[in-house]
């Protein structure tokens, strides 16, 4: 049974090789001819979209079986690591799914920017506290992804060295 990828949903027009002047296609920045997430079939991704909402459903049932003081989403994202750490799920079992929902989070920002229009007067009344708070949570943010690179960068450094070192 062949299952349909996105590329044969798409209209022709809007597939991405055909957006991007052929010189452009060349650069090693950009993707040659067509996305692999296009060439996924449909099936897969829904399939996996669904292995990580039942992780992130799982993770609410917890948070509120235990009555735990953090998001179900916090939850969910340790469940999921050791879910893949110790090889319950396999990565490649969630990996497209993933970088789908990724690539689709700009969509998420529409719910938030249709209610700041509907509660204008709230937000030109408190507005200036939440920018503050998003203005130093996304530094934080920022700031611990960065020490988190770092750290893991040189932890990897490290294993590296001791494995290859220990050959010679």
């Amino acid at each position: 049974m062949n299952l349909p990828t996105f590329q044969q949903l798409l209209p022709h027009k809007l597939v991405p090789h055909k957006l991007v002047p052929h010189k452009l296609l060349r650069h090693k920045l950009l993707p040659h001819k067509t996305d692999p997430m296009l060439q996924q079939p449909l099936v897969k991704i829904l399939l996996q979209i669904t292995l990580i909402g039942v992780v992130w459903g799982t993770a609410d049932i917890l948070k509120e079986l235990f009555n735990l003081p953090m998001s179900s989403g916090i939850v969910g994202l340790f469940l999921m690591l050791g879910l893949l750490l110790t090889g319950v799920i396999k990565l490649n079992w969630v990996n497209v799914g993933a970088k789908f929902i990724l690539g689709e989070l700009v969509l998420l920002f529409i719910p938030l920017m249709m209610s700041i229009t509907q509660y204008q007067q709230l937000f030109f009344a408190k507005g200036w506290q939440l920018m503050i708070t998003i203005v130093v949570s996304t530094a934080l943010v920022m700031l611990s992804s960065a020490i988190t690179f770092m750290l893991g960068n040189r932890v990897k450094r490290a294993l590296y060295r001791r494995t290859h070192h220990a050959h010679q």
